[in-house]
């Protein structure tokens, strides 16, 4: 459907006096497995979010939003998709109070100009996220994941104190302030926080923030084999609780970084550990961390480095450096449970790469050439046991469907489409990409 045949007669077109886009080359970016809109609306500020959802929902037109679409990849692919929201002009910071730790920012925003904006006054917001230089504070809290840090600093939802968002009929509503505290009753920034952009536009957030340490410290070690990482970095998870990262990297995964910029590290299976806080805190963090090591058997040297962000920012964006034409697996069980699960997708996977383990949160990340649905589902029925949830996080549009990239949604699902129904009658906003074909 394009924005001409949306008009009824005798009333204007969708989208009239807003900034848009309908070349079919220009639209090609804003592609969804292959499905492009027939419009793309570029939004400057709330009040354009306004009327264009407005209008799409008084035409009857599917909306998808974008920001980076460092993440697009994630989820079924949509059901409808008439028009592209592109929010990454709403850049703006809102409000800044440093004394409170706070901040409110429009959701366009990329992380890295945010940690930018707060390194000034010695402050930043404890999220990870695969290309932070194009990531948008709107996506990442959509699809509401944390990262490789995620056992130190959780998810978006554990920094977000207040959000504004616009409903898909057009209507804008707030949730939340700028004062961190505890209320009673439904914390709705939080529900829309990972819910993938299907209850409400997020047009703008609210974070509370957190002193940057005192000392930053990172230390490399190379292992004979992944499995010798693996084991050797759950050691270290368990022995020095408050590491500020704990990752082993396969070979392959540990090259790749390095070519991104993560110099540090070895072109062979490696763990690499991370503690900050006071000087003295993260160095015997780091200590305890390293005896583990040793006695799980590793005695490679350990490499150090001051390029903490380049460092760590190189093994995020792993995640997205998956070929077109492979599968990338998100496995998130008990962090005991890792040996056996990577063991499982050994058996099962047709030559998996690039492995990357969080052994600290239990976070599991495997790329492979080929798999199909069959294979999925047996994965998951094998995996129920361990307490583990896999995800697909990018695959070719065909295999999408039929291995139900979200697996089962289970005893929520009911919930999950009455809220749903609630906020989005008419399924207009990235219809079928979430879980249970929301």
């Amino acid at each position: 459907m394009s924005a001409s045949d949306a008009a009824s007669p005798g009333k204007p077109p969708p989208f009239e006096g807003l900034d848009t886009i309908s070349e079919p080359d220009r639209l090609a970016r804003y592609a969804v497995d292959g499905i492009r809109p027939s419009v793309a609306v570029l939004a400057t500020d709330i009040s354009d979010v306004e009327q264009a959802m407005a209008d799409a929902s008084a035409a009857d037109m599917a909306v998808v939003p974008h920001g980076g679409r460092t993440m697009q990849c994630l989820g079924m692919p949509p059901q409808r998709y008439d028009a592209a929201l592109d929010l990454s002009r709403m850049n703006r910071v809102v409000d800044y109070e440093p004394e409170d730790f706070t901040i409110t920012v429009e959701a366009g925003m990329t992380l890295s100009a945010l940690q930018q904006q707060l390194a000034i006054n010695g402050q930043f917001l404890p999220l990870d996220h695969p290309h932070f230089e194009q990531a948008t504070l709107g996506g990442l809290t959509a699809v509401g994941r944390g990262g490789l840090r995620r056992n130190s600093f959780g998810g978006p939802r554990d920094w977000l104190i207040g959000m504004r968002m616009v409903q898909a009929d057009g209507t804008a509503i707030k949730a939340g302030g700028k004062v961190v505290k505890n209320v009673s009753g439904y914390d709705l920034a939080k529900l829309f926080a990972g819910s993938l952009g299907t209850l409400g536009i997020i047009v703008e957030l609210t974070f509370k923030l957190r002193p940057q340490p005192a000392s930053d410290q990172i230390i490399a070690i190379a292992a004979p084999t992944f499995i010798d990482a693996q084991r050797a970095a759950r050691a270290a998870a368990e022995t020095a609780p408050f590491l500020n990262g704990c990752i082993a990297l396969s070979a392959d995964a540990a090259a790749e970084a390095r070519a991104l910029g993560a110099r540090v590290l070895h072109e062979e299976p490696t763990i690499v550990l991370r503690a900050n806080g006071l000087e003295s805190a993260a160095t015997e963090v780091l200590s305890q961390a390293l005896s583990a090591v040793r006695e799980a058997g590793l005695d490679g040297p350990e490499r150090r480095t001051s390029e903490i962000v380049e460092t760590w920012q190189a093994i995020a964006d792993l995640e997205s450096q998956t070929p077109k034409e492979h599968v990338r697996l998100r496995l998130g069980l008990p962090p005991a449970n890792l040996a056996q699960a990577q063991v499982l997708l050994e058996e099962h996977l047709n030559n998996p790469a690039q492995w990357i383990i969080a052994a600290d949160s239990g976070l599991l990340f495997v790329s492979t050439p080929r798999v199909d649905a069959d294979t999925i589902a047996r994965l998951r029925r094998e995996l129920g046991p361990l307490r583990g949830r896999l995800t697909i996080e990018s695959a070719p549009p065909e295999l999408k469907s039929p291995a139900n990239v979200w697996g089962p949604a289970g005893a929520g699902a009911r919930l999950m489409h009455n809220i749903k129904k609630q906020f989005d009658p008419h399924a207009t906003l990235n219809p079928g990409r979430f879980v249970d074909g929301i």
